[in-house]
């Protein structure tokens, strides 16, 4: 079969027009024609031994990439998603045909667009999960989203406002996509292309209303700032504050006041909770049913496999603001 493959860790994947055809095994028992795969941060970093679980998505080489997506299970024909975590390590998506567990499968409707639903779920999943499951968010609380103006804030602030989210923040450098997020539903914007001195007065004038959480997507030095504005200046604890650490597309590490922790009421998780790895089918059908409303809007570019092999550069982040699809089918 047509695949993209990786020969080690430290070359960029290749298009292999005989790779091996994935043999389902009593786990990943159910064998799929593959339509669509998002390229996503998350795939550039594994396909390269950058993150944490490379070892284990390619325990043997050659290996092929890729979390997520689309295709049609060869047993029925029905149209699936596969979300991450449901592939056979060393068979990704980024093939022809790629291996699943049926228990994480998700039927979806044959008049899905199948490229927009492809980009969306993955990224759509890093906010859906911590916002409606780890935290539980009532409606009538504030969600900031630091690093709005990506791809993943873009739809955080939808997932946000679905949830009924009474004021959404969005931040982020790019000024036209800035200027974009009152469209989806943002209720206050903050420019982090300015001055540290504006970025801190304009965090110290946002209006917060009920609980605050912030799923943040940058990390260094811009959650730094929020950190030191959300720090109260009296004893009056007036709300509890959570901090989803989703991404660091800005720096890996940061200097944490102890003020924040101390006087603000602070937590601080990590996307992925016992609570959502416990309801991980629920979390993905929670993420489908959004989609299905129709009302979530996404940038889509698709590209084929050799398109992929010949123009992605496998060791930048993915380009922010809009998601490549291979398109396989």
């Amino acid at each position: 079969m047509k695949a993209l493959t990786i020969k080690n860790f430290k070359t960029a994947p290749t298009l292999d027009l005989n790779a091996p055809n994935p043999i389902p095994d009593s786990q990943f028992d159910t064998l799929i024609n593959v339509l669509a795969a998002p390229i996503e941060n998350f795939d550039k970093a594994n396909a390269s031994g950058r993150h944490y679980s490379s070892s284990y998505w390619h325990p043997a080489f050659p290996s092929i990439p890729g979390a997520s997506g689309i295709g049609r299970r060869i047993d029925n024909g029905k149209l699936v998603a596969f979300p991450a975590r449901t592939l056979k390590p060393q068979f990704g998506s980024f093939a022809e045909q790629t291996v699943a567990n049926s228990n994480l499968l998700l039927e979806i409707p044959e008049d899905t667009d199948i490229y927009a639903s492809t980009a969306a779920a993955s990224s759509l999943l890093t906010s859906v999960a911590p916002l409606q499951f780890s935290l539980e968010m009532k409606p009538g609380n504030t969600v900031l989203i630091n690093g709005a103006t990506g791809f993943a804030g873009q739809l955080a602030i939808q997932a946000a406002k679905s949830l009924g989210a009474a004021e959404i923040i969005g931040t982020g450098r790019n000024p036209e996509r800035l200027a974009m997020l009152k469209d989806l539903g943002a209720t206050q914007t903050i420019s982090l292309a300015n001055d540290d001195k504006t970025i801190s007065k304009n965090l110290n004038n946002m209006h917060i209303q009920g609980d605050l959480i912030i799923l943040d997507y940058l990390w260094g030095h811009p959650i730094e700032l929020i950190l030191k504005a959300i720090v109260p200046k009296s004893l009056d604890m007036k709300r509890a504050t959570s901090l989803v650490s989703i991404g660091a597309i800005a720096e890996q590490e940061i200097s944490l006041p102890s003020a924040a922790l101390r006087t603000s009421g602070l937590q601080i998780i990590g996307m992925q909770t016992p609570k959502v790895m416990q309801n991980q089918r629920a979390v993905y059908q929670a993420v489908w049913q959004l989609l299905g409303t129709g009302k979530i809007k996404a940038d889509v570019k698709t590209i084929s496999l050799e398109e992929a092999a010949a123009n992605i550069d496998w060791q930048s982040p993915v380009p922010s603001g809009v998601r490549t699809v291979i398109k396989i089918k």
